[in-house]
């Protein structure tokens, strides 16, 4: 009997992560746009006062690591971003009962000869569970979410997962 009680709680403690993703599409970026185009320009128009003074760096760094893998042309696209909520969430609840890390935001792209927008995409995305793998892989929201961001953009701008 005991070695079932320590069989679940071990159990619970691995549980991993639950992603999920909504939003609309405002103005998809039309097919053979994204055939030939790349992401030159990220330009981060706004953001929550919760995040930190890194946040910026951290932000650039993980959307140009994804989006390089799948926006592959040769005509550079501006991407404008603001984004509206980015909330962490709280480890310790995390482990014991599951929480989620959350990203809000309006993502722009922008034909950067003439400024027009070709692309208008509303983010919604979560990652959550709980267990030990789940409280640890969200640990880093920032970088989790600017990183999931970028993947939505992938799947719905380009029709590729990055």
């Amino acid at each position: 009997m005991k070695w079932i009680v320590a069989a679940s709680l071990a159990a619970l403690g691995l549980a991993g992560c639950v992603n999920s993703s909504s939003g609309d599409i405002i103005m998809p970026l039309a097919r053979d746009r994204a055939a030939t185009a790349s992401i030159g320009e990220i330009v981060l128009t706004g953001a929550p006062t919760t995040v930190s003074d890194g946040f910026p760096a951290i932000f650039q760094r993980e959307a140009r690591e994804r989006l390089d893998k799948c926006a592959r042309g040769d005509r550079p696209l501006r991407m404008e971003v603001r984004i509206t909520e980015l909330e962490g969430s709280n480890v310790a609840k995390a482990y014991l009962v599951g929480d989620s890390n959350v990203i809000r935001a309006q993502v722009f792209l922008i034909e950067p000869t003439t400024g027009q927008r070709v692309g208008d995409y509303e983010v919604s995305r979560s990652v959550g569970g709980g267990g030990l793998f789940a409280a640890l892989a969200m640990a880093e929201a920032e970088e989790q979410m600017s990183a999931e961001l970028a993947t939505d953009i992938c799947e719905r701008a380009f029709g590729q997962r990055s």
